[in-house]
């Protein structure tokens, strides 16, 4: 694992177009092998809603117009006719964040899968179910970027709770509550975050070590999914660039919270500079994007241990 593990390391005896090993992971095609098919097929069916919400998510249209008008023209006319249609839009928020807690819930059962015994070995034998985990890092950052994208998501929950909030003034137990009070704390902390997911993911890895994960699998795997999706996007113009730079980012965002050292640091198993360049080169209209991520989404850019050669790649 060790000659894996420098495969995208910035030290100078890291030639950038032939690193020294290259992993033979295929996060296209694979299929199950029979002792994965289980774990597999849960993933699978956490998985199999999400891009139906996603694209609910991006269409979202928000409450914005009623609320606006029954906060500007106050009345009991306006004011039920933003009530009726903020209900059913958290609604939706709710179904959202639902779809977010099983995604979570899954990472972090395919982080424990693939850390029992070597990281580099199981996903080498189980390229199937690490298929899935690229897919969950996808899917958070389609939907933290859709949402970050649009304010009206957290307008209309914070609107909801304090009309809520003024009911409760005249009626302590109003009927017909889309959400309960305790699940209404949670979903306002979730969508008070700007990337909401991410940082769901985020807490979830950095609170294995309690649950008996050693870290350094945990940053083995994101190291080495980082590298298996720079490796598909620089090798293969055919590959799906958008699916792949995404995952590869997330990987890296994850990497940076739960290394002490981040990976940014000379030392980090991440290149960064092969990083951003294959995000240059490849990412096209969410070049932009994803090197944002990279610079606000990370908590270790900006230490004095990261090299001012790295730190000029997001300036």
């Amino acid at each position: 694992m060790g000659n894996f593990l420098t495969l995208l390391k910035g030290g100078s005896s890291q030639s950038l177009e032939e690193p020294p090993y290259q992993l033979e992971v295929d996060l296209d095609a694979a299929s199950p092998t029979p002792e994965e098919t289980n774990f597999y097929n849960y993933i699978s069916d956490v998985i199999r809603p999400c891009q139906a919400n996603l694209e609910s998510l991006r269409t979202y249209p928000g409450c914005g117009d009623y609320i606006r008008k029954a906060i500007s023209s106050p009345s009991r006319e306006s004011e039920n006719e933003a009530w009726e249609v903020v209900l059913p839009a958290v609604a939706k928020l709710r179904q959202f964040y639902e779809m977010a807690l099983k995604l979570d819930e899954a990472f972090v059962k395919a982080i424990q899968f693939f850390a029992q015994g070597s990281v580099l070995e199981n996903l080498e034998k189980y390229q199937a179910t690490a298929k899935k985990l690229s897919e969950i890092l996808y899917i958070c950052a389609q939907f933290d970027e859709i949402k970050i994208s649009n304010p009206n998501i957290q307008n209309d929950f914070s609107y909801y709770r304090r009309t809520l909030s003024k009911m409760r003034m005249v009626n302590p137990s109003p009927q017909n509550l889309v959400v309960n009070d305790e699940l209404a704390n949670r979903m306002s902390l979730f969508y008070a975050h700007s990337t909401p997911l991410t940082k769901s993911l985020i807490d979830s890895a950095q609170g294995l070590g309690s649950k008996g994960v050693p870290n350094g699998e945990i940053c083995d795997l994101f190291a080495i999914l980082a590298a298996v999706c720079y490796f598909t996007v620089q090798k293969n113009p055919q590959a799906p660039a958008d699916y792949f730079l995404r995952t590869m980012v997330m990987s890296i965002i994850l990497y940076d919270h739960v290394n002490p050292q981040g990976a940014f640091i000379k030392t980090s198993t991440i290149n960064m500079k092969a990083s951003v360049k294959v995000i240059q080169t490849r990412g096209g209209s969410i070049s932009d994007s994803l090197l944002g991520s990279l610079k606000y989404t990370t908590i270790h850019l900006n230490d004095e241990t990261t090299p001012k050669q790295t730190k000029a790649l997001f300036a």
